[in-house]
């Protein structure tokens, strides 16, 4: 077999993976809801940090698998573009970030991108939405451009 290959099963199982998790989770929180007669979202929300913190152990292990396994130049484009693409992102993030200090910003009526709330959660979780989304799109425009220069 291959390295591609190998590659290739390792990311198919780990996101068939990730969906048994998820579905293992769902139905741990709903036992525990129902035997516990705990109508909150306690459970839920237990579950769903278990789940998030599991998931992103499992993507820096295939992350780490998949960078040791992929050649030097991919390596390298993959740097670059983090170098310059996510910090460019990161740095237009941060033209927002220091106006949305300033007291003119309190005028502003934006409601959050994931639900109607418009509390103080609510907003980080989409600031850090919007950083991170600028950041990946400033690295993919940074490693087509590392890609194309070397073409």
């Amino acid at each position: 077999m291959s390295r591609h290959q190998r590659l290739a099963l390792v990311l198919i199982g780990s996101f068939a993976g990730l969906f048994v998790l998820a579905g293992v989770v769902g139905f741990l929180a709903g036992l525990v809801s129902g035997v516990s007669g705990d109508n909150s979202d306690g459970p839920l929300l237990w579950g769903i940090g278990a789940f998030a913190v599991l998931a992103m152990i499992g993507s820096m292990v295939v992350s780490v698998y998949w960078m040791r396994n992929i050649d030097e130049a991919a390596r390298e484009a993959h740097k670059s573009a983090w170098f310059w693409g996510g910090t460019g992102g990161m740095a237009a993030g941060g033209v927002l970030v220091i106006l949305s200090s300033l007291p003119q910003a309190e005028t502003l009526k934006l409601s959050a991108w994931f639900t109607s709330r418009t509390d103080p959660a609510a907003y980080m979780a989409t600031g850090a939405f919007a950083m991170l989304t600028l950041m990946i799109v400033g690295y993919s425009l940074a490693w087509a451009w590392w890609w194309l220069a070397r073409r």
